[in-house]
């Protein structure tokens, strides 16, 4: 179900690339691959700074953050001095065809992203996402995503270091390790203190009932 979720993404992405024409979702395409990229290679370096706190949601938060941001910038700047200024002219079927092709991809890509973003929280442990499937597609989402940072890595000539399927995977794994032991936590009962046994303060009432009924007296003795 969450497959052809992405590819209905996909379609919807399609119709509006032909809409803004094949140079315009060019630069979008670029764009948004560009965002998802730095989302992912800058997490590790964003989660650690001070004062954002360290929860389950910080991962998500970080590369949410910082795609949304980049992405404003980039598109900012290409409207400006790019797609705002100069609308080349391109045949017909290859501006629809090509258009709605490139504005697929860049669906598939975005929905890609949203399902690595709930994949890294602990909505993924929810009963509803785990039936319709969200984990099972965590596979083809990862290696969508890193199709596409390694073409950037491609064309940025970036070592090995920088696999993105490596990268991710290490960030599921830490995020899985840390969501299964919060659940663990939750699902402990809570030991409760024991409480010390009350000690034996002694009143009057005590010590009379201590001291027993008095003597009987023994009139023979008078």
């Amino acid at each position: 179900m969450v497959f052809w979720l992405g590819i209905l993404v996909g379609a919807v992405f399609a119709w509006f690339a032909v809409r803004i024409g094949f140079y315009g979702m060019w630069a979008m395409l670029f764009n948004i691959v560009i965002s998802v990229y730095l989302a992912i290679y800058l997490q590790p370096v964003i989660v650690k700074v001070p004062g954002l706190g360290d929860t389950l949601y910080t991962n998500a938060l970080a590369m949410m953050g910082t795609a949304i941001a980049v992405f404003l910038i980039l598109h900012g700047i290409s409207y400006t001095f790019l797609t705002g200024q100069l609308v080349p002219t391109f045949p017909k079927v290859f501006d629809t065809v090509g258009t709605g092709f490139l504005g697929f991809l860049a669906g598939f890509l975005v929905w890609s992203f949203v399902a690595l973003l709930v994949y890294v929280t602990p909505i993924s442990q929810n009963a509803f996402i785990k039936s319709i499937g969200l984990g099972k597609s965590q596979q083809t989402s990862v290696s969508y995503i890193s199709r596409w940072c390694g073409l950037v890595n491609a064309l940025s000539r970036q070592d090995e270091r920088y696999n993105a399927k490596k990268t991710i995977g290490e960030l599921l794994t830490s995020v899985e390790e840390r969501i299964k032991a919060e659940v663990k936590m939750r699902a402990r009962p809570e030991e409760k203190p024991e409480q010390p046994e009350p000690e034996d303060v002694e009143t009057e009432a005590t010590k009379r009932k201590k001291l027993g009924p008095p003597p009987e007296i023994d009139f023979e003795d008078f």
